[in-house]
């Protein structure tokens, strides 16, 4: 008896099968309809016998599974019950195999219910994350023991993280319209329209406000694969998706006068068409992206979830991750390897991949948002253009030189946007903007060939290093003007090898791209956070430097630990009072104290531009370093002492320099003191929170010169020092400055009052 019903129970299956494969991919109709509901009811039939008797636990729960799957077949054509029902289904075929060892079951099991879970409601992260857990979990089990099943469970896998990826999208659209709807509310029982207003603004501003929720649907939409593009349902989706994203950068997004933005896109349709700069299907065409639109941020719950479905479910069994768009189809054969061309699609691959992520990162401002917004439109635009200059390399370059460097800076500027703070160079001279074609080289004359032949190949052109009295002060201009900089470290220890590190410390903290060039098993002195060249004299050193100075071209700045731009603008607005004399400088003061209610990094940034232009103090200067702003505690002053740690005399020297600076009430730190395990961030922690810094230049430290290169660039309050004749511990590009000397056999005198007396100092 036992065996005729399980076979009955597998004929069941077979039959809902056939069923399902003949309404398939709809799955409706009445005779599927009729077919799928008989199933259910033999299935329920051979349960209840399979209770009765006593049946295996494993053979009653796969029985359940079966029930399950018909249930959540039914979905589409009896609606979202049936996916309740086959999440119950599934629910009692797992408590019964629990403690069983059929692992092949139990994978099965979690590849359905994981299906089931990720459709009953797609914005619900906590059942998302189980059903993509479930999933990992069957993925593990067949790729051990049964491959067959895994190209299912990967697009299943696909599907699940493109949900995780919307969800949260999706709830800010609900939060919106349910907070919109209290708003409502508030205003027909009385409340302050002005109070509403400013509410309404802020609702509209949550992730990045109209441009941020459409960067991260054209992201999607950008990433269907380009046979998918011809169906005309994804055509229809494409072209819904560019004409929004047109009309919100060309709107500037929605005014804090209005509630929706489709009052304003709505508005400006019915005035082109009276106009009659909009006519027939392309009235008609505008008036569907509204409507799509208009359900997505005003629709009911359901309508807003059922529109995210459906993206998603065009996505289904794709490659869907964002290295999916890395070759778009532009209708044009990509380019040759080999091709200056294809060298600068992977380059614009780079600066796309960046704003894809940026454009789906959340707790984006509004400026933020429209502004990764407009530079992806761009990018790809520029990825067009690449294509088609194919195998023509003077084009490729052409492009290259206009249209990708200007860009990739841009994006860099961007990407260091929450870097932003001030500094006080040392070397007073007006901000110099950046030549997007020019590299600043510091290292051996015979190195330098080499770098301006690499150079040359890619179009760009290496400054020259300056002559004359003021050194100094060129190299510092030359610096803020290279798009790039190089640095060889294959120089001699000593005085050469102390100016090529204290110039690194400089390009370090102005945010510059860094290409450092060491020899073989040479042991850089100092972790700076950034991946060597190593040359080996062979004929590859041509490519291998060209492929470096290439990356740091289009490089942006890593993600920082902390978004620490709110960190800048209040101490900025608390070193600055209003009202100020200068009408512009206070009422940029005020726009950055706005700026606190509805935050926004790249706002932030460029106020704080016009800020210190307006500011013209001669000293004041907004930087983007490497590294997190950090700022001196005013009521808590300490001194940085710069030198090397493992001389004879290194104890001694600190000993005395300690017992000055807590005499005096400061607190003293010496580098190898501290903390944090990234030794080069731990340093740029302890010269940015310094209010004085002591720097030994005895015996030329490549370590101590990178980090007066730091201090300088900052303007800090710096004593340079050094044992004996001053002007043996010189290198050029502090010729200029003065050098202080003490004597290691009476330290206490020479090296022990300078100290105190430049801390007493004002």
């Amino acid at each position: 008896m036992g065996y005729d019903l399980l076979k009955y129970r597998e004929q069941v299956m077979e039959q809902a099968n056939r069923a399902l494969d003949a309404a398939w991919p709809e799955r409706k109709g009445e005779d599927f309809v009729r077919q799928s509901r008989w199933a259910i009811s033999e299935f329920k039939k051979i349960l209840t016998e399979m209770s009765a008797e006593g049946f295996d636990q494993v053979e009653q729960s796969r029985t359940y599974r079966f029930l399950g799957s018909v249930y959540a077949d039914l979905e589409p054509a009896l609606g979202k019950e049936m996916l309740l029902k086959a999440k119950e289904a599934y629910q009692t075929a797992e408590t019964l195999i629990e403690g069983q060892s059929n692992k092949l079951e139990q994978a099965k099991l979690n590849f359905n219910f994981a299906n089931t879970l990720r459709l009953i409601e797609p914005n619900d992260m906590e059942q998302l994350q189980e059903a993509k857990q479930r999933l990992l979990d069957a993925r593990t089990f067949f790729s051990k023991n049964d491959a067959q099943y895994l190209t299912q469970v990967d697009a299943a896998l696909n599907s699940v993280d493109n949900l995780l990826r919307i969800a949260p999208l999706a709830k800010t659209v609900q939060k919106n319209i349910d907070d919109m709807s209290v708003l409502q509310k508030q205003l027909l029982a009385g409340g302050k329209v002005s109070e509403v207003a400013e509410k309404t603004h802020e609702i509209m501003k949550r992730r990045g406000g109209a441009a941020g929720i459409a960067g991260q649907l054209k992201d999607i939409v950008d990433s269907l694969p380009p046979d998918l593009k011809k169906d005309k349902r994804f055509r229809a989706i494409e072209q819904q998706m560019n004409g929004l994203t047109d009309q919100i950068l060309n709107k500037g997004g929605p005014d804090k006068d209005k509630s929706q933005i489709l009052d304003i896109l709505r508005e400006r349709l019915k005035s082109e068409v009276h106009n009659g700069k909009v006519k027939g299907n392309r009235a008609e065409s505008i008036q569907g992206i509204l409507d799509h639109f208009g359900t997505l941020l005003s629709g009911d719950k359901d309508d807003a979830s059922t529109i995210l479905t459906k993206i998603v479910e065009l996505r289904k069994g794709i490659g869907i991750y964002i290295d999916k768009l890395h070759y778009l189809s532009h209708g044009i054969n990509r380019p040759p390897a080999g091709s200056r061309a294809a060298d600068l699609v992977e380059l614009n691959w780079q600066l796309r991949r960046f704003l894809h992520e940026e454009m789906n990162r959340s707790e984006k401002g509004e400026v933020e948002s429209k502004t990764a917004l407009e530079m992806s439109i761009r990018a790809t635009k520029l990825d067009r253009r690449i294509y088609e200059s194919g195998t023509d390399n003077s084009q490729a370059m052409i492009i290259e030189k206009e249209e990708l460097r200007p860009l990739a800076l841009e994006i860099r500027y961007f990407s260091g946007r929450m870097n932003s703070m001030p500094a006080r160079p040392i070397w007073h001279s007006a901000q110099i903007p950046v030549d997007s074609n020019a590299v600043l080289y510091s290292g051996s004359a015979k190195l330098k060939a080499l770098v301006a032949a690499s150079c040359q190949c890619l179009g760009l052109e290496i400054i020259a290093e300056p002559i004359g009295e003021n050194y100094a002060g060129a190299r510092w201009q030359q610096l803020q003007k290279a798009l790039t900089t190089v640095f060889d470290l294959r120089v001699k220890k000593g005085q050469q090898m102390s100016s090529v590190t204290y110039e690194l410390g400089i390009a370090l903290t102005l945010g510059k791209p860094v290409v450092v060039l060491v020899s073989e098993d040479q042991i850089i002195p100092f972790d700076v956070d950034v991946n060597p060249v190593v040359l080996t004299g062979g004929p590859e050193d041509d490519s291998t430097l060209a492929s470096a100075i290439d990356q740091s071209a289009i490089w942006t700045y890593p993600r920082s630990r902390e978004n620490a731009s709110l960190k800048t603008l209040e101490y900025i607005l608390s070193m600055y009072q209003r009202p100020q004399q200068n009408i512009y400088v206070d009422q940029t003061l005020r726009m950055l104290t706005d700026l606190r209610k509805t935050p926004d990094s790249l706002a932030i940034s460029q106020t704080l531009v016009k800020f210190f232009d307006y500011l013209k103090d001669g000293e004041t200067m907004l930087i983007c370093p490497r590294w997190s702003p950090v700022y001196a505690e005013v009521n808590n002053p300490r001194l940085f002492h710069v030198m090397p740690f493992k001389q004879k005399w290194s104890d001694k020297v600190t000993e005395v320099t300690r017992e000055v600076n807590e005499a005096a009430g400061v607190k003293y730190v010496r580098g190898d003191e501290v903390a944090e395990p990234n030794i080069i961030r731990s340093i740029w922690e302890e010269i940015a929170k310094a209010s004085y810094v002591l720097a030994d230049l005895t015996g030329f430290n490549a370590n101590v010169a990178l980090e007066l290169g730091i201090a300088h660039t900052l303007g800090k309050k710096v004593l340079m020092m050094g044992q004996g004749d001053p002007k043996a511990h010189i290198f050029h590009s502090i010729s200029k400055l003065r050098v202080m000397s003490y004597d290691i056999k009476d330290i206490e005198k020479t090296l022990g009052k300078k100290v105190t007396n430049f801390i007493l100092s004002k």
